[in-house]
């Protein structure tokens, strides 16, 4: 009789492939699938009885921020909670390598200011033992890891690395300059890097540096980028992560040249729907309509998931996307933002600037922020529940930037607000926009905005929401976009579908307890440097596992095990390369 590691019985398989589901058994050894079927014969050291429960192909979460978390928490929660298995990190252009010695203070900086990783955490967590990316990659082989780990080359370091960081703030790259950007991306590809990740917003990104103004490749020059993309046409090989395109920040061209230029696939950001620019979601869905029938790999990832943001005005920054709220966020201590809100000045050009759809996609606007707490601040207290909106019109408050200052004023911007489903809870509006084949489900932002944000739980909402509430889609379409759609796109080797021979990456769950607390995260004191973070805990998931080894039992139950690898988009010799030591060429 067969002998396997683990074998798992008598579970509906949703394999990730689209194909219909079926209920049978999963053997698995040395980390890959040795068998699978309605009725696989043989004995396992591990038996896992799922009969009654959803077995999937393990979550691939492609837009994520864990560079740095990956240093402290191998399993990446919130993610690693709801089943994500692999992740991609080096989005939006940010991350921490290549790096120069003198630039690694202002990099944490950035990475307060863009993502809100928390500065006193990077300080307290990270060694620094590498300054080129693929020293970054040898780093991350030494990092023990609880899920598999795909590494873009973030072009913000790449330019400060090759330029400085004035140059690549206020400049062109020369020729020279140039071809040294392009031959590093070179060698981090040799190394295993996937492609870059980058924004391209101008002055209007939420993305913004410790100085208060634009991130490099927000203003960068047009050809500099291009020259990059041609790097992935020379190669034929690698993706392209682009934050082209937001509402009030249209450059979805940008996404599609690239796209041109690289003949690789583009993962464009963002598409959303939002009930204050009702036909953005659709303009999306044309733009990819058309560059479908130009013959470019474009796809676009979603943000559609009834996720939420509970913050106070201290740690909140998404606002800005607008200018003047920068005075606000640079302001200084929690006294000086305090000044800031009673400034007359700082109110009159708030107010004179203000557009709610401005905001519509930087978390809501003003108007439908609710007041969770006042600590017993009066007579904001009394208002406990409601909106910003509904206190304007019960007050007889003509402005809600006025209002709203003053209840930061009062609070010592210490207040607790609340946005519940900032974007959309249009369902018919969210299935179109998830069933069309160029989508992919997700940007998550895992790992970043912690103080107000936790979006690791997209695929339990999504199957939650989309299947068991609204039967919109099917679990075969949803696991589909959440597994078996990203590792075709991004050209991974045996993931992200249950199959003979591919890795073990597999998510167990009873369908119908399936869930998470809404709008209530929890606090969690658990980050380097004293920090604290809100977390979003699953409820109904049974087993995340990782390369055959088991990470978490019974939603937050940590095993322990870190069977997490390296993984490229290049082929099994790359995968191969990734998951043990190399030696790296001298300069």
């Amino acid at each position: 009789m067969a002998k396997f590691d683990t074998v798992i019985r008598g579970g509906k398989i949703v394999d990730g492939s689209g194909r219909p589901a079926f209920i049978g058994d999963i053997a698995i050894s040395g980390g890959v699938i040795a068998a699978i079927g309605p009725a696989v014969e043989g004995e396992g050291t591990r038996t896992i009885d799922a009969s009654g429960k959803i077995v999937a192909a393990g979550v691939i979460d492609t837009h994520t921020h864990y560079d740095a978390q990956l240093h402290w928490d191998p399993y990446v929660t919130n993610s690693g909670w709801h089943g994500t298995t692999t992740i991609a990190v080096g989005n939006c252009g940010f991350g921490l390598a290549p790096c120069r010695p003198e630039h690694r203070d202002r990099y944490m900086q950035q990475m307060e200011t863009t993502e809100q990783v928390p500065y006193k955490s990077l300080k307290a967590a990270l060694e620094w033992d590498w300054v080129t990316y693929p020293e970054w990659l040898e780093h991350l082989k030494r990092t023990p890891l609880g899920v598999n780990v795909l590494n873009m080359v973030p072009l913000n370091p790449l330019l400060i690395y090759v330029m400085g960081l004035e140059a690549a703030k206020s400049r062109p790259a020369t020729a020279e300059e140039r071809e040294v950007m392009k031959a590093e991306l070179h060698k981090a590809m040799d190394m295993g890097a996937i492609g870059f990740g980058f924004s391209y917003q101008g002055n209007n990104n939420t993305h913004i540096d410790c100085d208060g103004q634009p991130m490099p490749t927000d203003i960068m020059h047009l050809e500099d980028l291009y020259a990059l993309a041609d790097v992935l046409r020379e190669r034929g090989e690698g993706v392209v992560q682009a934050l082209v395109d937001s509402p009030g920040a249209r450059f979805s061209e940008v996404g599609l040249e690239v796209a041109r230029r690289s003949g690789r696939p583009v993962i464009h950001n963002v598409t959303l729907v939002n009930d204050y620019i009702p036909t953005y979601h659709e303009e999306m869905l044309d733009m990819l309509d058309r560059a479908e029938a130009e013959g470019l790999e474009v796809y676009s990832m979603t943000l559609t998931m009834r996720g939420w943001n509970e913050f106070k005005p201290m740690d909140w920054d998404i606002w800005n996307i607008m200018p003047v709220f920068r005075e606000f966020t640079f302001a200084g201590d929690q006294a000086a933002k305090v000044a800031k809100a009673r400034d007359p000045d700082f109110r009159r050009r708030l107010r004179e600037a203000y557009d709610p759809v401005h905001l519509a996609a930087a978390g809501g606007p003003l108007e439908t922020y609710k007041l969770n707490k006042a600590h017993g601040v009066e007579p904001w207290a009394r208002f406990e529940g409601s909106t910003v909106n509904e206190i304007a019109q019960a007050l007889g408050r003509d402005s809600v930037t006025d209002l709203f200052m003053d209840i930061v004023a009062d609070t010592d911007a210490a207040s607790d607000f609340l946005l519940p489903d900032a974007l959309s809870s249009d369902t018919a509006k969210v299935a179109k926009v998830l069933r069309h084949p160029r989508t992919i489900p997700g940007t998550s932002d895992g790992g970043a905005h912690v103080k107000f944000w936790s979006g690791g739980h997209f695929s339990t909402d999504m199957i939650m929401w989309m299947v068991r509430e609204s039967g919109q889609m099917s679990l075969e379409e949803m696991h589909y976009k959440l597994s078996g759609l990203p590792a075709t796109v991004f050209n991974l080797t045996n993931r992200g579908t249950l199959v003979e021979g591919s890795a073990a990456d597999i998510l167990i769950y009873d369908f119908d307890k399936l869930g998470y607390k809404r709008l209530e995260y929890e606090i969690a004191n658990d980050l380097p440097g004293g920090e604290w973070r809100r977390v979003c805990k699953p409820e109904g998931i049974e087993f995340v596992i990782v390369n055959g080894e088991v990470t978490f039992t019974d939603g937050t139950n940590c095993t322990g095990a870190v069977p997490g690898q390296m993984i490229g988009v290049s082929g099994p010799e790359i995968d191969r390369r990734l998951s043990v030591p190399f030696v790296l060429a001298a300069e």
